[in-house]
């Protein structure tokens, strides 16, 4: 496969800056970010730049955060008492959690799966509410949480290159989401983001949708 469209895995690296030109993430070659094109699960302004780019093309593209992460929403930003963090066990700043309402009810737990994680982010979602929150502060009996995307309202550019595409299995076409051990068990090589996060859990912790 030479060319990136529907229904192929597309393998990139890529370094993300602020427009400032601040390094946000970056994801080398040997360990590349994967995904199923076409699936709607990264941003749209970065799927839409990838379509009909080749093996080993390198490019530079500016996306606006309509195109990103969406706006930087105040109304997910929330104080909430400690108690209803109790099922939650020790938290700390930074942790992430899945909110969601049941029934008027607002719930938190640790999110179960990767997928979620990806699938839980607040962008567009149908209970806009729900998703995942980031313990900013915590207090003596409350904590703020805050449901936006790290990214969220930020304008981004992306420097990409092509490092693999190839036909999916069955399963990744049903799920959209790639083969994690299949993909990634060979890969160790102690790559540390700009922030100093390990990348050993690529495709399942990015901040993608």
């Amino acid at each position: 496969m030479e060319m990136i469209q529907d229904k192929l895995k597309v393998s990139i690296a890529y370094s993300l800056k602020e427009r400032t030109g601040k390094i946000l993430e970056e994801v080398p070659a040997s360990y590349p970010f994967v995904y199923i094109h076409g699936a709607n699960n990264i941003i749209p302004g970065l799927e839409d730049a990838l379509e009909g780019r080749h093996l080993n093309e390198s490019f530079s593209v500016d996306i606006p955060f309509e195109q990103g992460y969406g706006p930087y929403r105040p109304d997910l930003v929330m104080e909430v008492p400690k108690d209803e963090l109790r099922e939650v066990g020790e938290i700390w700043l930074g942790m992430e959690l899945e909110m969601y309402m049941d029934e008027d009810v607002r719930e938190f737990q640790l999110p179960e799966t990767a997928d979620e994680f990806v699938d839980g982010l607040n962008l567009d979602d149908d209970e806009e509410s729900d998703g995942i929150y980031t313990i900013k502060e915590i207090k003596k009996d409350t904590v703020v949480v805050d449901g936006n995307h790290p990214f969220a309202g930020k304008d981004l550019t992306f420097d990409v290159t092509v490092v693999a595409i190839e036909q999916p299995s069955f399963t990744e076409l049903e799920t959209g989401y790639p083969d994690r051990e299949e993909d990634f068990d060979h890969f160790d090589d102690g790559f540390d983001g700009a922030d100093g996060e390990d990348f050993d859990d690529n495709n399942h912790n990015r901040r993608w949708r």
